[in-house]
């Protein structure tokens, strides 16, 4: 359960109106224990991103460098080197983030060094079904081309700050800026401040400006400031004629007055708040000690003894946590202990996520079953990527001349100067060498192209239709140019041993795509964004399948297919493929218990 606090709802202040700087969200975990977190704001995150983006730039350039200088990319080991380097700029485009926020509790190395973390909106730590469906939904919000405009617009507008990606995958980004000191911040009864001049609203409005001051603009900074000041001035007791020369440097000083008249301005409230810190001084380094080692090596890595003592300094912190609200402890001390018990539960619910189907049943039923139950959206991506194709076949064997308009120039040359009359003539003339890296590029290039389709379904669906109907044109244009050049089999020939688990893999993401995009179209009695939720990982088994299936149609169209093997043998196995697919999508799994939802 979470609610937004911060919404941008007025204050009155003096005679001004003002909004708060800042969007917090309220969590409740299982324990019933409500942990508060910022929102990361549009700033903030294209922060991260520019600098996952240097990152990103950077290990690219250093390995094509490394390869380049060790003759990777030349001479005999150029298929190997330019192999490596498909990968690498597939993992660049579509792993990356998608990697990282998976295995490094929802941060990247950008996100990281901005204090950023990707949480579910439950509170639960980012999973990897969420980190694939928010990493992969990101395509559409770097639209259009790669502005990016459409996740900030997302974010902007949105009030949990969530951009496409975390609307479909259910996520949040916060701030996470590490745990600090849970103690010592409580004020000594002989050390009480005096009491404060701004009120509660009045100083929130101030430290919001003190947080924010330093990225701003030095006109727009000088501004805000003179704004800010014109709202408290009056609760300072200055003199209203004197020189406004310099309202930053005023509320510096101000700032640094008041913030510990406000740490203590509860009085005897705060003062039991420190004497709980005093008393929990020991059990908070010990649960500090514990969560550090788990965030380091996973909850795994503690004993026996370790694990009982974590769950109950937990359980006490939580309590703190309670304990410290209603004792009115300072900002300092509460933003700790929130942080320290909310990175408690990051890593015990982090753990208890980590069960997953194994990947044997998951081949053997889950995968299957998940076809046969989502057949309909997977014929109607057959259908239209079939469709076109057939009546693009017909159109260029109707009118030979469509074939130019439609097929590149290489295409054309290569079926012109195919020999006729030959049905074991190579399509493509590929040398041992040049193997590894054709079958990484068509590997990587498909399954791109998978992802691209699945995305697309946010779109309303327009977008995986349009990828199904262009591929089914151009793969119909190309049939009939070599049947209206008499060499069909040879181009058929090729394709049929990797073609029939290619063909079925754009089906299948084409159908994730379109039921994805039925959650906008149709999404029956619930919101729009719990269907996009639920069909978003409902429908991700069907592009975990499409992959499994391109990657072995990549080494099959990389080493098989252009090989000099008789065009029979192709057949027989593009055939024998075929049957194996069918058996398997229609028997596999049946007649055993499917496995509980997640």
């Amino acid at each position: 359960m979470s609610r937004v606090l911060g919404k941008p709802q007025q204050r009155r202040v003096g005679e001004r109106r003002q909004t708060p700087l800042h969007r917090r969200i309220a969590l409740e975990t299982p324990e019933h224990v409500r942990l508060e977190y910022q929102l990361a704001d549009l700033g903030s995150r294209a922060a991260a991103l520019a600098l996952d983006l240097a990152i990103i730039v950077t290990t690219i350039l250093l390995v094509a460098l490394v390869l380049r200088f060790t003759g990777a990319l030349g001479g005999a080991g150029a298929g190997f080197g330019t192999a490596v380097l498909y990968i690498v700029l597939f993992f660049a485009t579509w792993g990356y983030f998608l990697c990282f926020e998976a295995a490094w509790d929802g941060r990247t190395p950008g996100k990281r060094a901005l204090g950023l973390r990707v949480l579910h909106d439950g509170g639960e730590p980012l999973s990897f079904q969420g980190s694939v469906l928010r990493n992969l939904i990101r395509f559409v919000d770097l639209q259009p081309g790669v502005t990016g405009m459409a996740g900030a617009a997302t974010i902007l507008f949105n009030r949990r700050a969530q951009r496409l990606g975390d609307i479909v995958a259910g996520t949040i980004v916060v701030r996470d800026t590490g745990g600090g000191e849970m103690f010592g911040d409580e004020v000594e009864p002989s050390r009480r401040p005096t009491r404060p001049a701004l009120s509660l609203e009045q100083f929130e409005l101030l430290a919001g400006y003190m947080a924010r001051r330093e990225g701003l603009e030095p006109g727009v900074r000088r501004r805000v400031a003179v704004s800010v000041w014109g709202a408290l001035r009056d609760s300072t007791g200055e003199d209203p004629a004197a020189s406004e020369a310099d309202p930053d440097e005023r509320l510096a000083r101000l700032y640094e007055a008041e913030a510990p008249r406000h740490a203590a301005r509860r009085g005897g409230a705060s003062l039991q708040a420190a004497a709980m810190a005093r008393e929990r001084r020991e059990a908070w380094e010990a649960y500090t000690a514990l969560v550090e080692k788990g965030r380091a090596r996973g909850l795994g890595a503690l004993t026996e003894e370790e694990v009982r003592a974590f769950g109950r300094l937990y359980r006490g912190v939580t309590a703190d946590l309670a304990r410290a609200r209603t004792y009115g402890a300072s900002p300092a001390m509460m933003e700790a202990v929130e942080r320290w018990a909310g990175s408690g539960h990051n890593l015990l619910y982090r753990a208890k996520g980590r069960a997953a189907v194994p990947l044997g049943r998951w081949v053997a039923r889950e995968f299957p079953r998940a076809v046969r139950r989502h057949r309909w959206p997977v014929l109607l991506a057959a259908l239209l990527l079939f469709g076109p194709m057939l009546a693009s076949y017909g159109a260029v064997r109707d009118v030979p001349a469509r074939a130019r308009a439609i097929m590149p120039p290489g295409m054309l040359a290569r079926a012109e100067n195919t020999a006729r009359g030959d049905p074991d003539a190579a399509y493509l003339e590929v040398g041992g060498a040049e193997m590894p890296a054709l079958s990484s590029m068509v590997m990587t290039n498909n399954v791109g192209v998978t992802f691209t389709a699945f995305t697309g379904g946010l779109l309303a669906g327009v977008g995986t239709v349009l990828i199904l109907v262009f591929n089914g044109v151009l793969l119909g244009a190309a049939f009939g140019l070599y049947a209206n050049n008499e060499v069909l089999g040879v181009i058929l020939a090729f394709v049929f041993p990797h073609g029939v688990m290619e063909l079925s893999a754009i089906c299948l993401a084409g159908g994730a795509g379109l039921g994805l995009g039925s959650a906008l179209l149709v999404p029956g009695r619930r919101t729009r964004r719990e269907a996009l939720r639920e069909r978003g990982r409902e429908f991700l088994s069907l592009l975990g399948g499409a992959v499994l299936l391109l990657l072995v149609a990549g080494l099959v169209e990389g080493f098989y297919s252009p090989s000099g093997l008789p065009a029979v043998a192709k057949f027989a196995f593009g055939g024998g493929t075929a049957i194996l697919l069918a058996v398997y999508f229609g028997f596999a799994g049946r007649g055993v218990r499917a496995a509980p939802a997640p």
